[in-house]
């Protein structure tokens, strides 16, 4: 697990940041830096689409993964990776 990922934090997109699903996971878009990421997988689009800053983080990974049955053992340290590295590339944003 990440050192900069805060569990008990609640994350959700930066200002000024839209992900569009497509057929191979996901664009996403900052407007601040006209930059385009690609996200290459459905669970990870769906997953970063429903942080909403509200919940913390742990709480939104056990209730995205008790919504898939079929997820490995793997997919929380995974989805944890992802969020340290949108957070790094200022996709993600969390209050504490």
């Amino acid at each position: 697990m990440s050192a900069a990922v805060e569990l008990t934090a609640g994350y959700r997109l930066a200002p000024g940041v839209v992900i569009r699903q497509e057929n191979f996971g996901g664009l996403v878009y900052r407007y601040d830096n006209r930059r385009l990421y690609f996200l290459y997988s459905h669970p990870v689009v769906e997953f970063v689409q429903g942080l909403d800053g509200q919940r913390p983080l742990q709480e939104a990974l056990d209730s995205f993964l008790a919504a898939w049955v079929r997820s490995p053992s793997t997919t929380r340290e995974a989805l944890i990776k992802v969020v340290a590295q949108l957070e790094r590339l200022g996709i993600l944003t969390y209050e504490a």
